[in-house]
């Protein structure tokens, strides 16, 4: 064998050595990487919770129960108010205006039969109060009470009245007045003058929604 042939041999081998070391150096890296991947925790944080969420869980629980027409019976052409029972079932204590100076926490609109109308009555002074009911109390509520206002039926048949109760709650974290408002119906029948024949006297009424928003 000459020297030429020997001499490309001899770098062949070197190459194809070369080449060997180079895959398994390679090789070895890879499995390196995988290595330390696979030994790599992964963290879940969980989002810490805010405390403006929790005012809102106090006001839960206010309601207006025993809606009722003062007189029981309302008949056309006569005129009347609306009376009811506050319970505050919450865990916070809640206010409202409830004097004869000042309008009603009620806000009652009626979607047929009825209207407000004024009364000519003698003066008197009016009462400013703020109600305040802790949890677990309860007070009776007077709409309209504004002396010389009521409502007057106008039409005999089932009548819807929509309630809303305002009211506000002072949080002891917070430095601001949450106003909150309570919503229901209310369905009632007005009867037919004296000289009419008389309807079944029914009464009805819905659940409620509620909204909330901050005072400053």
């Amino acid at each position: 064998m000459s020297n030429g042939n020997r001499g490309c041999i001899l770098l062949v081998l070197i190459m194809v050595t070369s080449m060997l070391m180079t895959a398994s150096i390679f090789a070895s890296t890879v499995l390196a990487v995988k290595k330390a991947s696979s030994s790599v925790k992964t963290v879940h944080k969980t989002p810490s919770k805010t405390t403006s969420t929790v005012a809102h869980s106090h006001i839960m629980g206010v309601k207006v129960l025993s809606v009722h027409t003062i007189p029981s019976k309302v008949a056309a052409g006569t005129t009347f108010s609306l009376g009811a029972l506050v319970l505050n079932n919450s865990t916070a204590t809640i206010t409202f205006a409830n004097g004869t100076c000042a309008r009603s926490p009620l806000s009652v609109t009626f979607d047929k039969n009825v209207v407000p109308t004024s009364q000519s009555v003698a003066s008197a002074s009016c009462k400013a109060l703020q109600a305040t009911l802790k949890p677990g109390e309860r007070s009776q509520i007077i709409s309209p009470n504004l002396s010389g206002m009521a409502y007057r039926a106008t039409a005999p048949g089932m009548t819807n009245a929509s309630i809303i109760f305002k009211y506000a709650v002072e949080i002891p974290t917070s430095k601001s007045a949450i106003s909150d408002t309570y919503s229901r119906t209310y369905a009632f029948n007005v009867q037919p003058s004296s000289h009419q024949p008389a309807i079944p006297s029914t009464s009805t009424s819905t659940t409620t929604t509620t909204s909330r928003n901050l005072l400053h």
